[in-house]
């Protein structure tokens, strides 16, 4: 009788093993984020929820360096990028990629910051001052810089004594007194707030959507190749559902979820006092969206033809940067 049960148990353990196989045959997806930004949060509930599993495909979800990311993206190692702002869209488009953004990810998780000690009380206060930032082409200094002369009339890189650093190395710059006041993003906005006692002189996205009758533009978007969306249009629409879904997450938890190890270990964030700071600012500032309106997209390209009309960094805005999957690859399937 023994010998009788090594067929079916052999049958049951191929069964078992076939199983998981049949249970993971889902079509690919390759998603990118900047390692250690606020941007990629939405992907890393992605990833850590079985979003993708849920909705249809098998994610492998990168996690790269800022420096290079978007090459690595244009180059085509990656299908979708969650972490690109418009202007890198705007200079693809310009030297002949077909790329394009079809949803929004984060309003603008970013400001000026100042230590607790200073008695400045509007960015017009730092004029003459010393102020760190990380590059006068990134996206955060270039959005600063027109919001604060679209709300208070000047140009922060005229008025200002400009200092560059990296990022995480203004933290420092503000907390050893260095500088009066830094342009950052998170979580390194939080850092400094901790380190310095500090506070948003400037919140880019609360204070230039109250001046601005509500609108202010994205600092990420969800961003594809032009071809591998009409490719692959059910998989675009599963991939927008899941970042649907990690978005009602976060809102639903008045972003507690960023206390959950996979997200606090990939952002990097080894402090209490940060953390709590982080998801704070996060739920008062509303940092992720779903709003992809014409409305917003028509006001988005208005605020890039004013960086356009500028001429310094951004020459021109090209057509087809923002779309929508219900008009670039058609409806759903």
């Amino acid at each position: 009788m023994k010998h009788m049960l090594f067929p079916s148990l052999a049958a049951t353990g191929l069964l078992c093993l076939a199983a998981p196989a049949m249970a993971i045959d889902r079509p690919e997806v390759t998603l990118q984020a900047v390692a250690g930004s606020l941007g990629g949060v939405p992907m890393m509930i992605i990833e850590g929820e079985n979003l993708d599993e849920k909705y249809g495909f098998d994610g492998t979800f990168e996690y790269l360096p800022h420096e290079g990311i978007f090459q690595n993206f244009l180059i085509g190692n990656a299908d979708i990028s969650m972490d690109n702002d418009l202007l890198g869209v705007a200079f693809a488009r310009e030297e002949g990629f077909d790329i394009t953004a079809f949803y929004p990810v984060g309003n603008l998780y970013l400001g000026i910051v100042v230590p607790g000690s200073s008695d400045a009380e509007t960015p017009a206060d730092l004029k003459g001052k010393k102020v760190g930032h990380f590059g006068a082409d990134s996206g955060t200094t270039m959005f600063i810089r027109l919001i604060v002369e679209e709300m208070y009339g000047f140009d922060v890189l005229k008025e200002y004594e400009m200092s560059q650093v990296g990022p995480g190395a203004l933290v420092s710059l503000l907390k050893e007194g260095e500088v009066e006041a830094i342009f950052n993003f998170e979580s390194f906005v939080s850092e400094a707030m901790v380190a310095t006692e500090g506070r948003y002189l400037l919140q880019a996205y609360k204070d230039y959507a109250e001046f601005n009758n509500g609108f202010a533009p994205w600092i990420t978007n969800m961003v594809g190749h032009g071809p591998w969306l009409k490719e692959n249009p059910e998989l675009a629409y599963a991939v927008r559902d899941a970042y649907d879904e990690a978005v009602a997450m976060l809102d639903e938890s008045g972003y507690e979820i960023l206390r959950k190890p996979y997200i606090r270990e990939k952002l990097g964030i080894t402090s209490d006092e940060v953390l709590d700071v982080v998801i704070a600012n996060g739920a008062e500032n509303n940092y992720f969206t779903t709003d992809w309106s014409e409305a917003k997209r028509a006001a988005a390209t208005e605020f890039l033809e004013k960086l356009a009309a500028d001429g310094e960094v951004l020459k021109n805005v090209p057509e087809g940067m923002m779309v929508t999957l219900e008009d670039h690859v058609g409806p759903r399937p």
